[in-house]
């Protein structure tokens, strides 16, 4: 780290763009419609990409932020927001050391990630009834849960 009279500083070093941003735009651009009319979604894998931390920049200019923002806790974060764009969303997933591992635009109404899974759901439902079992046979017998 960079020191000014013993100050600490964190120096970013931005790399200049190389165009790829508006290419991965263009990508974005071609497969948007196919969510609209047919429901398929596309992801663009911005990891496997050779871009430069100035096209991500670029990028995510142009594609600006809109009204969703999300974290998910698992082993390590994922954020996830939705673009300026609806059906755009840009998701980063990070590792428990909170190093970027993955990082996607995801073109869908509702990212892969967030979706409840149907043995998650099945599960709930177990989970719920037990609940209500609990909470009638505590009404039945007059005790508190």
């Amino acid at each position: 780290m960079a020191q000014l009279d013993g100050i600490q500083l964190a120096v970013e070093v931005t790399e200049p763009a190389t165009g790829m941003a508006r290419a991965v735009l263009r990508e974005l651009a071609e497969h948007l419609p196919a969510l609209a009319e047919h429901g398929h979604g596309h992801q663009v894998d911005l990891t496997s990409l050779p871009m430069s931390s100035g096209d991500k920049q670029e990028l995510a200019s142009l594609l600006g932020q809109g009204e969703v923002d999300i974290t998910l806790e698992t082993i390590g974060a994922s954020r996830i927001y939705e673009t300026a764009y609806s059906g755009i969303w840009w998701v980063k997933h990070y590792s428990s050391e909170d190093q970027l591992i993955s990082e996607l635009i995801e073109i869908a109404e509702i990212p892969g990630i967030i979706k409840s899974q149907a043995a998650d759901i099945e599960l709930a439902v177990q989970a719920l009834n037990q609940i209500i079992e609990q909470t009638d046979s505590s009404i039945d017998t007059g005790d508190q849960i």
